[in-house]
Parts: C-alpha cells; sequence; structure tokens
C-alpha cells in the first residue's frame, strides 16, 4: 500500500471507536442490501415457481423486503454520519499540526519556498484530505464490503457464473491500477499548478498599490492566465483519462458480462436454473455496477488527495530548528569569536572571521553597504540561521546550546518595516502575552512619546487594520519599539529602525533609547550614521568583513572608508 496512504490512515487511531461504529453500520447496511434479492429469490422459486402463494404471505415478503431496504438506509446514513465526524476531526488536527509545523520552520526554508506554496499545503491540501477520509475509509469500504458480500451470494447461487462475474472486477482492478500510472503525473503537475495560482495570488494582493502605481496590471493578469491555463490543461488531461478509461470502460464490462449472464441462462433454459436465480443474479449485476461506477470515479479524488498527503507530509518532516536545553537569565554578555558564514552549503561566505564583544549597558553599531553583513549579523544572533563555523557565545554558554524559546524571549527586535497584525493597540503591544497589564502598556508608548494628542485608554483599544495600514510609517515604528521593550529584554536590536521615519519620529527614538541605555545591549543596523555617533563601538563591514572598528571619532579620526561615508551623508543633508 502507499506509504503516504498508510501514514493518513494512521490519524484514524483515536478516533477508533467512532471508525468501528461506523463498520458496524456498514457491515449491517451491505447485509441488507445483499438479502434483498435473496428473499425475492426465495419467493419466486419456493412460491410463485410451485404456486405455492397466498396474499397474506406476499404481505409479508413485501413488509420483509421494504424493511431490509430500510435497515440499509439507515445504516448507510448513520455510517456516513460517523465516518464524516471521524474525517473532520482527523483534518482539524491535521490542519492544526501542519500550521505549527509552518511556525517552527526555520528562516532558511522561508528562503528556499514561496510563501503562497505554504498557503496552499496549510489551507487547500488539508481540505482535498477530507475528501480523502470520507471516501477511502467510509464509502471506498462500504462499496468493497458490499461488492464482496454480492460476490459471496452470487457463488451461493451458482460458482461457475460467479467467476464470470469475478472476471469483471477483476478487469476493473487492471483498469483502476492502469489509471493509477498514468494519471498521478497530471495530477501532480495539476496540484502544483493550484498551488503557484495561490502563490501569485497571496502577492499580487499584497502588492496592488505598486503594481497600480507601475501601472502593471496587464503584465501579473498575463502571468496569472498562464500559470490558470496550464492548471486547466493538466487538470483536463485527467479528465480525459477518466473519461476513457473509467465509467466508459466500467459500462462496457457490465454490458459483456451481463449479455454472457442471459446467454448462459438461455442456453441452460429454466428447466436447468430456476427462475429465481435468474432475477438474484441480474438484481446482482445491477446492484455491482453501481459501486463499481463510483470506486473508479473516486480515484481521481484520492490521486488528489494522496499528492497532497505528500505535500504536507514533506512540510511535517521539514528539519526544525536546532534548540539546545540551556536555560538562564541573560545579562547582555554577547562575544563573536571567529564567526563564519554561507547561507548554502556551498555557496560563498557571507561573513568572513567576525570577533566582537558587546556588554550590558553598551551599544554597538554595524555600517557598511548593502550586502556587507550586517543584517546577517543580526540573524545568527537570534538563532535564525546556524554558523558555518566558530562560535557566538551569550554569557560565556555558546549559543547553540540555548534553549531557542529562552534565547529569543530575552532577545528584542525593532525592524526597518514592522508588521503590525490586525487587532488594537493594546493586542499588538501585549501580542498573546496575558501577563501585561493595560498600565504597563500606556506606561511604555508613553515612553516613546505614541500618543501625542490622542487619549492613551482609548488609544489601546484603537482598531488597526492588517500591516498598520492606518498608521503613519512613525506610529509602526514607535508602536513596534514599544512592543519590543514591554518584556524589558536585555539585548535589544535594532535593524534599520529609523530609515523609514520622520526627523521628529527620530528624534522619539533616540530620546527613548537614551533613556534606557544603559538597561540593555544595543546591537544597532543603521544607514543613517547621524543615528549612531553615540554608540560606543562602530563596526564598519565590507564583503562580510571587519575592515574598520572604534568610536565615531576615532573612526573620522582615522580618515577612511566610515569617514568617507559620514561625509557623503552630510554633504547630502546639506
Amino acid at each position: 500500500m502507499n506509504k503516504t496512504l498508510l501514514r493518513l490512515l494512521a490519524y484514524c487511531k483515536p478516533y477508533t471507536r467512532i471508525i468501528l461504529a461506523g463498520l458496524g453500520f456498514l457491515f449491517l447496511s451491505a447485509l441488507a442490501e445483499i438479502s434483498g434479492p435473496l428473499l425475492i429469490k426465495y419467493f419466486i422459486d419456493t412460491r410463485l415457481a410451485a404456486g405455492l402463494w397466498f396474499v397474506n404471505e406476499i404481505g409479508l415478503f413485501v413488509l420483509a423486503y421494504l424493511s431490509l431496504q430500510g435497515i440499509a438506509a439507515f445504516s448507510s446514513y448513520q455510517q456516513a454520519l460517523l465516518f464524516s465526524r471521524a474525517a473532520q476531526a482527523i483534518i482539524k488536527n491535521l490542519r492544526q499540526e501542519t500550521f505549527l509545523a509552518a511556525l517552527r520552520l526555520p528562516a532558511s526554508y522561508l528562503d528556499r519556498h514561496q510563501t503562497g506554496h505554504l498557503i496552499s499545503t496549510i489551507g487547500n491540501d488539508t481540505e482535498t484530505l477530507l475528501q480523502l477520509y470520507i471516501q477511502v475509509i467510509g464509502q471506498s469500504i462500504q462499496k468493497i464490503v458490499l461488492l464482496t458480500g454480492i460476490l459471496g451470494g452470487m457463488f451461493w447461487l451458482n460458482w461457475q457464473l460467479a467467476c464470470l462475474c469475478g472476471l469483471m472486477m477483476l478487469a476493473t482492478v487492471v483498469i483502476m491500477q492502469i489509471y493509477q500510472r498514468c494519471s498521478m503525473p497530471w495530477s501532480r503537475q495539476a496540484r502544483q499548478c493550484l498551488s503557484d495560482l495561490n502563490h501569485q495570488l497571496s502577492e499580487t494582493l499584497q502588492g496592488i498599490p505598486i503594481i497600480q502605481s507601475l501601472v502593471q496590471e496587464k503584465r501579473f493578469a498575463e502571468k496569472f492566465a498562464v500559470t490558470n491555463q496550464q492548471y486547466l490543461q493538466a487538470r483536463m488531461k485527467v479528465l480525459q483519462l477518466n473519461g476513457f478509461l473509467l465509467r466508459p470502460m466500467i459500462d462496457l464490462l457490465y454490458i459483456i458480462t451481463l449479455g454472457s449472464l442471459l446467454s448462459w441462462f438461455a442456453l441452460q433454459g429454466t428447466s436447468q436454473i430456476q427462475v429465481g436465480v435468474i432475477y438474484a443474479f441480474v438484481s446482482y449485476m445491477g446492484r455491482m455496477i453501481e459501486p463499481l461506477n463510483e470506486l473508479t470515479n473516486q480515484l481521481t479524488q484520492i490521486q488528489q488527495s494522496l499528492i497532497a498527503g505528500e505535500r504536507i507530509f514533506n512540510l511535517l518532516d521539514t528539519e526544525k530548528e536546532p534548540s539546545g536545553t540551556y536555560q538562564q537569565p541573560v545579562q547582555g554578555n554577547i562575544s563573536f569569536r571567529k564567526v563564519n558564514f554561507r547561507y548554502q552549503k556551498d555557496g560563498e561566505l557571507v561573513l568572513q572571521d567576525i570577533n566582537l564583544e558587546l556588554q550590558r549597558g553598551k551599544m554597538m553599531a554595524l555600517v557598511g553597504h548593502t550586502g556587507s553583513g550586517k543584517s546577517t549579523i543580526l540573524h545568527l544572533l537570534s538563532r535564525m540561521y546556524q554558523v558555518t563555523s566558530g562560535d557566538i557565545m551569550i554569557e560565556q554558554h555558546p549559543i547553540k546550546e540555548w534553549d531557542l524559546k529562552s534565547l529569543r524571549s530575552q532577545i528584542g527586535v525593532i525592524q526597518q518595516d514592522p508588521f503590525i497584525f490586525a487587532g488594537t493597540v493594546a493586542e499588538n503591544i501585549r501580542f498573546g502575552r496575558t501577563n501585561i497589564s493595560d498600565d504597563e502598556i500606556v506606561q511604555v508608548l508613553t515612553h516613546v512619546q505614541w500618543f501625542e494628542s490622542m487619549n492613551p485608554a482609548e488609544a489601546l483599544s484603537m482598531p488597526l487594520q492588517e500591516g498598520g495600514k492606518n498608521l503613519s510609517a512613525g506610529q509602526r515604528q514607535l508602536l513596534s519599539f514599544a512592543r519590543a521593550l514591554i518584556t524589558h529584554p536585555p539585548i535589544l536590536i535594532l535593524d534599520e529602525a529609523t530609515a523609514n521615519v520622520d526627523s521628529q519620529t527620530e528624534h522619539h527614538l533616540q530620546q527613548a533609547i537614551a533613556s534606557i541605555r544603559h538597561q540593555h545591549a544595543w546591537l544597532i543596523v543603521a544607514h543613517r550614521l547621524s543615528t549612531i555617533v553615540d554608540a560606543d563601538e562602530i563596526l564598519v563591514l565590507q564583503h562580510g568583513k571587519i575592515i574598520e572598528r572604534g568610536n565615531h571619532s576615532a573612526l573620522l579620526a582615522a580618515n577612511k572608508h566610515y569617514a568617507t561615508l559620514y561625509q557623503l551623508q552630510q554633504m547630502t543633508l546639506s
């Protein structure tokens, strides 16, 4: 059996009792379905053919037959309900597990995969699996049990004719195998195209203002149309295979088998075969064709579900971020010792022989041209990536041995483009940390001078749009700064925090930093050199190497790379 299918079926274990109850109703339904033709066969051969029947017996037979049909219908409903309940619960758990796995993905994974594909996996692929559980666990088992029971009833009536019908079922299995092999590549391609569509849709919706401002609507529409056409072509290939290999072929086999049965009966005559047997076989053949058609028609859904399962398990099996077990309060003492780093295993070194020391109450700034490795140093300190060689020490303890959650909870990060979540101001600051009171939030927002003319009590409940669209760039940055400060982390990282703000907001940030400077260890990346003139040490990076280090005055006196950068910025400002 397919490994993916076996792994998916393993998720049924917590719901064994529900599934067993569903199987009980399933067998009862199949038994009632099979008993109907046998009851009528008995009535025809023992009563009608012999002329031994009475009106009251007809009523009893009719009542018995209708009772069997009622039992079959009720049992079928109950088993479908139970299997669907189990399937919905399984998908809920699988979706939650997939979402949690996405939250724990290392940054290196996100560098290689597009966000839209993750959305497609968590949303579309898990929903596709719902039909797999309902159809494979429910309907397919029901049809297989029913077909097995029908074949058993046929063998009980006439083994030669049952063998003929068995050949039809065997031929159906062969057709299903051929279909599976032929359709799998096209089903996989269709699934990939659907994932690409989701990615393009997500990317386009996020970038609509830029697309419109650059008048690129037509180009994006054409790009979407190409992927949409590829998806259509892949789906049409699957549908063509459906139209050729599935129902038409099964109907053809049914007609050939039914013709063979009737020919057999015609040759044998009623003297050799009872009329009731003829009716039972014809009835069984009619009841057999529909389950066979349904099983073959479900192959497409099963194929899509198995491919969706492969994509989900690829995500779940992705190696998670390694985490140590060491947990201690961080004071803010950091050291990089001969750190080298490359993003790809065989790629070029992004950082080379980085050595630095930072203590609590000190401020270190990183400057340099784009691509010099400044942000990479920040990512390594946050354990977003693992060093290629060398060591990063936190409180004289290797960073790789620290518990990941413990370490990150003691590092505050203020990014260049902070993300604001839909919700209130208080919810964005608290961020799920229920131990933070409204008074603490007001205090930290006041500290960064966020309120301006707003009433603090009203401002906390102010609704914010996704991404903070109803805030200015400066307000978003101050809000992000407050969110980082609210837990008083020993280490604070500012990644171009003042790059996109106005002079007034920059002044507010500088005042806030100055008042609490001694409480934290500061690591700052800045293109605006005016914001880091008071830093205790400035590291100048170029092509991943530290080419200069010292405070502002010393670097200006050296009259090298930093002095040139500073003079150019001063000339630009003037």
